[in-house]
């Protein structure tokens, strides 16, 4: 059994009451694999988390238990995220544990491997005719790059993908390697190199159910063997 832990996203509700939640698309996506189950990885500190700045918050490594345990990650799209998004990130790579950052977890992801980092979020606004669509539906093309393992797992030369977003990408970026681009050249994809599975995603492959998004999450599971 493999255990996949995804981080919670923290929210007011309609009553303004401070939540942290579970991206559900992506819990019923990992239901359809027999040989995973999946938690919700929360902060350990004492803190009014939605409240935080991001970029001050310190994580309490108390969580190494929890990731201890853990044989993947998932860091869903959302609206804020935070230092405990990065420390996931960093567990992750140390330990080469398979990571999959999808639109707010690619931002993150890119944010933190940033060669001059002066601000802990997205600053650049995307074009809303080509990047704001509906969720389940296609909205642009993107342009896999060869040689990387985005297009090993899919082994197509361009795709076309959803898209929700309205930050971007737009610095550059040391260790990682952009594996896709739009076709209005946003940038689509990062892997961080020599890792089995550590892949940012702009678009959401949770939503699309198409092939390419079920050759995604299964070579995301099939990492942790």
């Amino acid at each position: 059994m493999k255990l996949i832990g995804i981080v919670g996203r923290a929210y007011y509700n309609k009553d303004n009451q401070e939540i942290i939640q579970t991206h559900e698309e992506i819990r019923k996506t990992l239901t359809q694999y027999d040989d995973v189950v999946c938690i919700t990885l929360l902060p350990t500190e004492n803190k009014d988390y939605v409240k935080i700045v991001p970029g001050e918050d310190i994580v309490d490594k108390k969580i190494d238990y929890i990731l201890d345990k853990c044989d993947g990650f998932i860091l869903p799209g959302g609206t804020y995220y935070y230092n405990f998004d990065e420390y996931v990130i960093n567990y992750a790579i140390k330990n080469d544990k398979p990571l999959l950052s999808i639109c707010l977890g690619f931002q993150s992801l890119c944010s933190m491997h940033a060669k001059k980092r002066d601000k802990f979020e997205m600053n650049k606004l995307v074009n809303d005719i080509n990047h704001l669509g509906k969720k389940d539906e296609y909205k642009h093309k993107i342009l896999i790059k060869d040689n990387t393992l985005l297009k090993k797992i899919i082994n197509k030369d361009e795709i076309m993908v959803n898209s929700i977003h309205h930050d971007i990408v737009d610095f550059e970026m040391k260790d990682l390697i952009i594996s896709a681009i739009s076709d209005d050249n946003i940038i689509e994809a990062v892997e961080y190199p020599n890792r089995k599975y550590i892949i940012g995603l702009q678009w959401h492959p949770e939503y699309l159910k198409d092939n390419n998004s079920k050759l995604i999450f299964d070579k995301f599971i099939d990492c942790m063997k």
